[in-house]
C-alpha cells in the first residue's frame, strides 16, 4: 500500500485537500496527516485543524520545531497537541537564534520549521519512503513546480479553483473564520506590504513578538553588508510596518469570500 503524508498547513485548500484524501484515499494510500505549528499561527488556525482532525478523523499529528545550535543539523522534531502547542513563538525563536532572521532572501524558516520538522517525524515512525500531498490548486501555477516525491491532488487529481473551494467551505457546519490578509502565520513575512499594514491598522500588538526579535537577533544572521536583518518586503522593520499603518489609508482588500484563506500560506515542502 502506498504511504502518503498528507501536509496539513491549516488552509482551507489544505484541509478541503485532506478531507477528500481521507474520504477517497483511504482504502489504497497508508495516510499521514501531520501538521507543523511554528508558535506564531493564529488561534483560529489551531482551533480550525483541530476541528477537522476530530470531525473527520483524520488523526492528524502537531509536531513542532527542534532547533539545534550546530549549525548543519537540521532541525528535529516534538509531538505535541492543541492544548500543549506553542502560541508564543517559541520554536520559531529557537530557530532565528540559530539561523538569524528569515526573510524573502533567506527562507530557513520553512525548511527549519515545517519541512525539516515533518521529515524529522516521519522518520521517527519509520517511513523512509513516501509521497507528500501539498494543497495547492490548479489556479496557482506559479507555486505549482514540480518536485520528486510530491503530489497536487487539487491540481493533478482533482483540479479545483479557488472559488470551487469557497463554496465548498459554505455547505459546511465550521469554517476557518479568517479573512485572505489575516492568513495562517500572524505577521508571516511572505505576505505583501498592503495586507501586513491592514494587519497592523486592525491588531498592531500583533507586530511586537516581530519587532522583539528583530531587535534581540537581528545580528545574529545579519545581512553581507553587515546590516541587521529585518523581516519583512524591502528591508522593513516591524516598526515600519507599524508607522506606515499609521499614515496610510488602504482601499478595501478582497472580502474572504473572494479567497480561501491566505494566498501566500507556507506549504513545507516547495
Amino acid at each position: 500500500m502506498q504511504k502518503l503524508l498528507v501536509s496539513f498547513s491549516g488552509g482551507r485548500s489544505s484541509a478541503y485537500m485532506a478531507w477528500r484524501i481521507k474520504n477517497e484515499w483511504a482504502s489504497t494510500h497508508e495516510l499521514a496527516f501531520v501538521f507543523a505549528n511554528t508558535g506564531k499561527e493564529r488561534e483560529e488556525t489551531l482551533v480550525f485543524v483541530q476541528r477537522c482532525s476530530d470531525e473527520w478523523g483524520l488523526g492528524v499529528v502537531w509536531v513542532e520545531a527542534v532547533a539545534h545550535a550546530e549549525r548543519g543539523i537540521a532541525s528535529t522534531h516534538r509531538i505535541v497537541d492543541f492544548s500543549t502547542a506553542s502560541r508564543n513563538g517559541e520554536p520559531f525563536e529557537d530557530v532565528i537564534k540559530v539561523y538569524g532572521i528569515p526573510n524573502m532572501n533567506y527562507l530557513h524558516c520553512t525548511r527549519e520549521l515545517k519541512a525539516n520538522a515533518i521529515r524529522s517525524y516521519m522518520r521517527s515512525i519509520g517511513w523512509e519512503e513516501y509521497l507528500t500531498a501539498q494543497g495547492i490548486r490548479i489556479d496557482e501555477p506559479k507555486r505549482l513546480k514540480p518536485k520528486e516525491g510530491v503530489i497536487r491532488p487539487l491540481a493533478e487529481n482533482w483540479p479545483t479553483t479557488k472559488p470551487e473551494i469557497v463554496d465548498w467551505w459554505k455547505d459546511q457546519k465550521f469554517d476557518l473564520g479568517l479573512k485572505d490578509h489575516q492568513g495562517n502565520c500572524d505577521c508571516c513575512h511572505k505576505k505583501h506590504i498592503p495586507k501586513l499594514v491592514r494587519i497592523a491598522q486592525e491588531t498592531p500588538n500583533s507586530f511586537n513578538w516581530w519587532g522583539q526579535m528583530e531587535h534581540q537577533y537581528g545580528l545574529a544572521g545579519h545581512n553581507e553588508d553587515g546590516t541587521p536583518r529585518t523581516f519583512f518586503r524591502g528591508h522593513r522593520s516591524a516598526s515600519d510596518i507599524v508607522e506606515m499603518s499609521k499614515l496610510m489609508t488602504l482601499p478595501p482588500l478582497p472580502d474572504e469570500d473572494e479567497d480561501a484563506g491566505c494566498s501566500e500560506s507556507c506549504e513545507a515542502f516547495v
